[in-house]
């Protein structure tokens, strides 16, 4: 498979599975050990990386209906013993990473413009946690398919084809594209719903399994064990499961993505960057990078 961003055949490749998590929830009719398998792939030309396996949309639905609630907390449990209820309730609730990421957006798009933010949206945001008072002084709306119910003053729109019904003066897209099976598809539909002028924001995480001291490294890894939020006996029972298989079994986050190939995918779709950055994102769980793009119409 050619690079999903910049089309290069410049690949490296390592061969490996779908986890037992995601296979659960994808396919009802699964069993350990019939694992599809898949490559976790790295483009030499762009530095993007993904797996080769894309999930269809059957399968987007199945994994992500109804994010993060107690039947989809207790089946990856089962899999996965380090993610406990206490775990779940944190990622669902971590006030520390929400400020510092509402902060950031705040940061990057006031720097660079003093117009009134009238009406918003955030695209694929769930309950719509990330919007402040000061953007979308008259309308906040979350585009979001999981069912889950937003917070007070956001609307929902569950159907994509009512998103063109608006026009946005924002429009944000925070730790989405890491899951998306078709990262391209989804930048043209964003290109769709906004206009010349909608300012347009995504956030991802900065991590890259090629790259040396990525999130993936042994010594980040050994860090949690020292985390009250965590189960120290259950990370290390995990841990010494997943070291005996294959290389990094594929989970949720299906994309990695380095600066270079977050502005390729800018570029790739027709948008112009008007500032990249990477910064550090504190929470619970713990400490880690995340990139940051505001852009808009070429």
């Amino acid at each position: 498979m050619n690079c999903l961003i910049c089309g290069s055949s410049n690949i490296e490749t390592i061969d490996t599975v779908v986890s037992d998590f995601v296979m659960a929830r994808i396919n009802s009719r699964f069993t350990p050990g019939s694992n599809y398998k898949t490559k976790l792939c790295f483009c030499r030309k762009c530095s993007f990386a993904y797996y080769d396996y894309r999930l269809n949309k059957e399968e987007e639905y199945n994994l992500y209906k109804n994010y993060r609630d107690e039947t989809y907390q207790k089946t990856r449990e089962y899999y996965e013993c380090w993610y406990t209820k206490k775990v779940n309730e944190i990622i669902n609730s971590d006030e520390i990473a929400l400020k510092e990421q509402q902060d950031l957006i705040k940061s990057m798009l006031f720097n660079i413009t003093d117009k009134e933010i009238k009406i918003a949206l955030d695209y694929g945001g769930n309950e719509g946690k990330s919007f402040v008072d000061e953007i979308g002084t008259r309308k906040k709306y979350v585009y979001d398919i999981s069912g889950i119910k937003p917070v007070n003053g956001v609307e929902t729109i569950s159907n994509h084809l009512d998103l063109k019904s608006y026009r946005y003066d924002f429009i944000m897209c925070n730790m989405l594209f890491e899951h998306l099976s078709y990262p391209m598809v989804d930048m043209k539909k964003l290109w769709d719903i906004g206009d010349e002028d909608t300012i347009f924001y995504i956030e991802v995480p900065s991590e890259n399994p090629f790259i040396k001291g990525s999130k993936f490294s042994l010594s980040k890894n050994l860090k949690l064990a020292f985390n009250p939020t965590y189960n120290f006996y259950k990370l290390a029972k995990y841990y010494f499961k997943i070291f005996q298989g294959p290389f990094m079994p594929m989970k949720e986050h299906i994309n990695f993505f380095t600066e270079k190939s977050l502005k390729k995918m800018l570029e790739m779709s027709n948008f112009k960057a008007i500032a990249v950055c990477e910064s550090n994102r504190n929470s619970k769980l713990g400490n880690s990078k995340v990139l940051s793009a505001l852009f808009n119409k070429i």
